[in-house]
């Protein structure tokens, strides 16, 4: 049992919380094992971090991955939370002196923190409530009988039990009947919207059958709109007259009518009917059926007594269920926003992660090219190891002398790969260098480069230079290894995904942030020429650490690493970074060096083992070596050996293997193009109807998704993703507008 402030269980103090068991109420939320739960906390709470657990742990956990490991932290810590909130609501309201045993009920058994604060909001206030006010007149006992459906203004009613006439009359000697019985009505109805088993009746019943409304505010009212937000109003059309069940709202429709709603061109409510008013009218008379009954009623007619309610049972109800459904509507607003959140947040976790999986281009020395016009085409050289040599720039509307040094520039400095942004004037820069040489040029895209350039990492890394050669060298950079630049630029600043402005910004990092460590850990990492930046995402590693490995570089193997970090951070990291000097080939893999006595006792047996690896061939060795290995190796599974097998075949494999970097073809013009013109080009963005396909224009274009297949698709995601390259027909060109129509349809 949990203390409150110290004090023990006595009579005075029956209120006291119940401690709860993490490991059952996380097992049964999420359908897992109670060891598979009560490891994973054990092992967070000796600062394991994710990817270790997930890679290295797979034996102790049941083989969770690290989505169902974050999952279960993520419940724990949410559980904890409404812990300590219902801890300090029942310390507060003990202090005050106000706390009964209904309320002590209600804080048991909320279920989320909203719940608990909406419970504990009234006793936070400095101002009494007027229930409060009521309590401490003594009022709670003239409540309990109206709760009763008693009318104790009527001559005819049953007399009182016990003393009670005597306590009413008391009352009524020191106040008059209509204070008593307006006050008594501030009681009930505080109870009624107080209440945790009427607000989740009320919760679940919006959720099924509730429907939302919104309506567009009246043409004084978006008068007031500033010009910017009064221009979007046509926009929201659809919703100007819109109902529609919550449980049919789909997690675009929430965004847009939460959207359309803080720009104050929309109202928004959730419709409060009588049929949902009087079901929960039902559920409070058997609730006050259970809670009180006279002992002179009949329990079968129970219900009849307790509806219709007397006149001030009735008012009292109805205060009550006003307040409540208010803040039941607000809570349930609130979920509905979390679920489109989630789903957006969902969209960019995907597209994040193929982006950052883009195939990289090691070894080659850079020309990138940033292309402007009367500005002037800023340039820099990168050589193979992507440090800038040089800078230069050209002018557009000099083409002879932007000819001639970019002539002198490649024929000196032995260029291998010119890269290019696809910027405004990327067609006339494409156009002088396809004239001048036949080296490879692609085009790159800039998104992004920018937030980088004005950056303090950018700062950092570049401290002499300005933030147009900052921009020019990510540009360069963005072709070598796109994984390596993007984890410098704030994850929420990276366009890949759908209203992500609209999102949580803390939210949204946090989760980004977890795609970013995991993509990290996956691919091949070399400790030597890995950026601070990089290193700093690997398991166990902060700042301080990457920059304390960086600064000490090279490295001939992990254990020459393991000087320079902490027992602890070595168990977590080494094993996620590579070391292509090292005489152990072992440091070359996946495999962690406490399993590297049980690669070398298996590496005999091993020697027969057919390539590529096998499923079977994990049984088979597990089986015939199980008690030798487990003496090397006690927490030994089938899939340790699968994980050495696999690991060993896959040592120098490169993950990231599609390519976003689009080689430049003849340059044309938007008017260049025609209908049914057939084109191969790079997907950009993927969301819920649209995918976003650049097309060799400034601006991408979008494919929806009835026109994404032949067959019926339901979701883009489900058949393209980000940095796919695919082909796309145009189907229709505006003269006017210059806007483009595309199908992937019979292409």
């Amino acid at each position: 049992m949990t203390q409150i402030e110290n004090e023990t269980l006595t009579e005075e103090n029956p209120y006291i919380l119940p401690e709860m068991n993490y490991v059952e109420v996380v097992s049964k939320e999420l359908w897992f094992w109670n060891f598979q739960v009560e490891v994973v906390l054990e092992l967070t709470a000796e600062w394991s971090t994710v990817p270790f657990i997930a890679r290295y742990r797979k034996e102790k956990t049941g083989n969770l991955d690290e989505d169902q490991i974050r999952a279960i932290i993520d419940l724990r810590d949410k559980l904890e939370k409404i812990q300590k909130a219902k801890q300090t609501a029942i310390n507060g309201i003990v202090e005050l002196g106000k706390m009964t045993p209904e309320l002590f009920e209600n804080i048991l058994k909320a279920k989320t923190l909203k719940e608990v604060e909406e419970i504990y909001k009234p006793y936070k206030s400095k101002k009494k409530t007027k229930a409060m006010i009521a309590i401490e007149k003594w009022f709670q006992f003239v409540a309990d009988i109206i709760k009763k459906n008693i009318d104790i203004t009527s001559s005819q009613h049953s007399p009182l039990e016990d003393n009670g006439q005597e306590q009413l009359d008391n009352l009524l000697n020191e106040y008059p009947i209509e204070e008593i019985l307006e006050w008594s009505v501030h009681i009930i109805s505080a109870e009624v919207s107080a209440n945790s088993d009427l607000r989740a009746d009320l919760m679940e019943t919006l959720q099924k059958y509730g429907t939302i409304i919104s309506k567009k505010k009246t043409d004084k009212a978006l008068e007031k709109l500033n010009e910017k937000d009064r221009w979007q109003i046509s926009k929201f059309d659809i919703y100007a007259d819109f109902s529609l069940k919550i449980s049919w709202l789909k997690p675009y429709q929430i965004l847009a009518l939460n959207r359309w709603e803080n720009l104050w061109i929309l109202w928004l409510k959730i419709e409060k009917t009588d049929m949902t008013q009087e079901w929960i009218k039902k559920h409070y008379s058997r609730i006050l059926s259970n809670l009180a009954t006279p002992k002179w009623l009949d329990e079968k007619r129970i219900y009849k007594v307790y509806l219709p309610f007397i006149p001030l049972l009735e008012q009292a109800f109805l205060d009550g269920y006003e307040a409540l459904f208010t803040s039941v509507e607000n809570e349930l607003r609130g979920i509905l926003s979390e679920v489109w959140e989630d789903d957006a947040i969902e969209t960019f976790k995907q597209n994040l992660a193929n982006l950052l999986m883009t195939k990289p281009e090691y070894g080659k020395k850079i020309l990138a090219i940033d292309p402007w016009y009367r500005a002037g085409c800023k340039m820099a050289i990168l050589d193979n190891l992507w440090n800038p040599i040089s800078f230069d720039k050209i002018y557009l509307h000099q083409e002879n002398d932007a000819k001639s040094k970019l002539k002198l520039i490649l024929e000196k400095d032995n260029i291998d790969v010119i890269v290019v942004w696809n910027g405004t004037w990327v067609n006339e820069t494409v156009s002088i260098l396809q004239w001048l040489t036949e080296k490879e040029i692609y085009i790159v895209n800039e998104s992004w480069a920018s937030v980088y350039s004005a950056s303090s990492t950018a700062q950092e890394e570049f401290p002499d230079l300005d933030s147009l050669d900052r921009w020019t060298v990510s540009i360069g950079r963005r072709y070598i290894d796109p994984l390596s630049e993007l984890v410098k630029v704030p994850v929420w600043s990276i366009w890949v995904g759908m209203y992500q402005h609209d999102v949580a910004e803390k939210k949204l990092e946090e989760k980004l942030w977890n795609v970013v460590e995991d993509t990290v850990n996956e691919v091949w990492i070399n400790v030597n020429t890995a950026s601070s930046y990089v290193l700093s995402y690997i398991s166990g590693i902060d700042k301080r650490s990457a920059k304390k490995i960086y600064n000490n570089r090279p490295y001939k193997s992990r254990e020459h690493l393991k000087k320079q970090l902490s027992d602890k951070v070595y168990e977590q990291a080494a094993w996620f970074l590579r070391v292509p000097d090292s005489n152990e080939i072992l440091d070359n893999t996946d495999i962690h060096p406490e399993q590297y006595e049980l690669v070398k006792y298996l590496e005999k047996p091993l020697s027969w083992i057919l390539s590529p690896y096998q499923e079977k061939e994990a049984t088979v060795l597990f089986s015939k070596y199980e008690k030798e290995l487990k003496e090397i190796y006690p927490d030994l599974t089938v899939w340790t050996i699968e994980f050495i097998l696999n690991s060993l075949n896959n040592a120098w494999v490169e993950k990231r293997v599609n390519s976003t970097h689009k080689k430049a073809s003849k340059s044309w013009e938007k008017v260049d193009l025609k209908v049914w013109d057939v084109m191969e080009w790079v997907i950009r963005n993927v969301v819920a109807f649209w995918a976003f396909v650049d097309i060799g224009t400034k601006n991408d274009w979008l494919v929806h998704v009835s026109q994404i297949s032949d067959s019926f698709v339901k979701d883009p995601k489900e058949v393209v993703e980000v940095w796919q390259t695919v082909k796309v027909k145009v189907t229709a060109i505006d003269d006017k507008t210059g806007k483009i129509q595309l199908t992937m349809k019979g292409v």
